[in-house]
């Protein structure tokens, strides 16, 4: 594996989750960053965790426990947990 993959920092949620590459909508196909009535569509990952780290407070789209797609905003950046990374 990629050393610089396995360093890769991303931001937590307050509820522990994380912006990651599974987060892509399934419906439109990309990652949604961006308070509401701002947000931003980016096709890959990489681009959108890139604007993320340019945020005063970052804020990104996921699914909650009912699936659907609500607004979180970090509270703090750790390395991506490795079930997420590609080798």
């Amino acid at each position: 594996m990629n050393a610089l993959k396995s360093r890769i920092l991303v931001p937590f949620a307050s509820d522990g989750t994380c912006f990651n590459p599974s987060l892509r909508c399934p419906k439109s196909g990309t990652y949604t960053v961006g308070e509401s009535g701002k947000e931003i569509t980016f096709d890959d990952f990489d681009s959108a965790l890139e604007h993320i780290k340019m945020m005063y407070t970052p804020r990104w789209r996921r699914p909650n426990e009912a699936g659907d797609w609500e607004i979180v905003s970090a509270v703090i950046w750790e390395v991506l947990p490795e079930k997420y990374r590609a080798d």
